[in-house]
């Protein structure tokens, strides 16, 4: 598979966290706030792993979710797997389609291309 642009990846991620069920989608989104914040708050990683295991987020969705933290992780590993599988199958379908030649006007060198998402 060919590299995908960041920005475009993002597009798809949000895309995918929005259609998952609202549980899942509340989960992850709760542990992926948690983990950001926890990664801003680091200097390094070592320092970012030591937080991950004072300040859990799995721990922490499953208080505020009042779940066992095993529900919390299988919820986690199932949005997970939802994600990866729906982005993997939208990157196979996308087509980039150059219309560089199409646009070019005389003093313009600006690259243009079209993306189809289905």
């Amino acid at each position: 598979m060919e590299r995908i642009n960041p920005i475009l990846m993002e597009f798809l991620l949000r895309s995918v966290i929005k259609k998952l069920p609202d549980i899942h989608r509340e989960v992850y989104q709760y542990i992926e706030s948690m983990e950001y914040q926890l990664e801003e708050a680091s200097v390094d990683e070592k320092q970012f792993l030591q937080l991950m295991i004072e300040k859990s987020p799995f721990k922490a969705a499953a208080d505020h979710f009042s779940l066992h933290i095993s529900t919390i992780k299988e919820i986690m590993d199932e949005a997970q797997m939802e994600i990866d599988k729906s982005i993997d199958e939208r990157c196979n379908r996308i087509k980039w389609i150059d219309y560089t030649d199409k646009f070019k006007q005389s003093d313009n060198t600006t690259q243009r291309a079209f993306i189809f998402l289905s």
